[in-house]
């Protein structure tokens, strides 16, 4: 293949809610960086039915008041890859002391979220292992169903990602997913470095 024509793929982490706090990362900027980056194919947290029937209402925070906005103004294809409306939140413990330690590792993500501040460092190397540690903590914490629930709901994205590559080939393709989420896909996704190349976010 053409290194011209060959995909290229990049991961964006996003905060849910905390961009709704008064950090550098907020509504705004995330909006400004799709916009600023222009993708061909926009890969986000949002089902297939939800996108079908055009309802953003259960989707993440930032796919309803940043990105679907966002694409709706601009010549970027909208890619649905979530296979269920669960997020990383939805598979603590529903009580005891399991639930008040995941509640104890959560405000501690979001200390290191808040902290970080701005997009580069939430998507730069020393918060990626900050996240990586403290999510594989929390999920250590969830029953082993969950676990491997939640390990089944990563790998799907990430076939859902290569299958619009797949059908698309040669484009650029941002995959636009919550922090949460980071440490598990991008190890699945370099299983696919035959079908596109992984670079930075600021050079798509």
């Amino acid at each position: 293949m053409n290194p011209s024509t060959r995909t290229r793929l990049a991961i964006l982490g996003t905060m849910s809610d905390l961009h709704r706090q008064p950090i550098s990362y907020d509504l705004d900027c995330l909006q400004r960086i799709v916009a600023d980056i222009s993708p061909d194919l926009l890969c986000a947290e949002i089902t297939r039915e939800a996108w079908e029937h055009d309802d953003f209402s259960q989707a993440p925070l930032e796919v309803r008041e940043a990105l679907a906005p966002t694409i709706a103004s601009m010549d970027i294809v909208l890619i649905p890859v979530a296979p269920t409306r669960e997020q990383f939140p939805d598979f603590a413990p529903a009580s005891g002391w399991r639930r008040r330690l995941v509640r104890t590792f959560d405000r501690f993500l979001r200390w290191g979220q808040i902290q970080a501040n701005d997009v580069e460092t939430i998507n730069g190397s020393w918060f990626s292992v900050f996240c990586h540690t403290v999510c594989w903590l929390t999920e250590m914490v969830w029953t082993a169903n969950d676990r491997a629930e939640w390990e089944r709901q990563n790998k799907q994205l990430v076939e859902n990602i290569v299958r619009a590559v797949q059908r698309d080939p040669g484009r650029r393709v941002l995959v636009a997913v919550q922090c949460q989420r980071l440490h598990r896909l991008i190890p699945l996704l370099h299983a696919h470095d035959d079908l596109f190349n992984i670079v930075a976010y600021q050079n798509l």
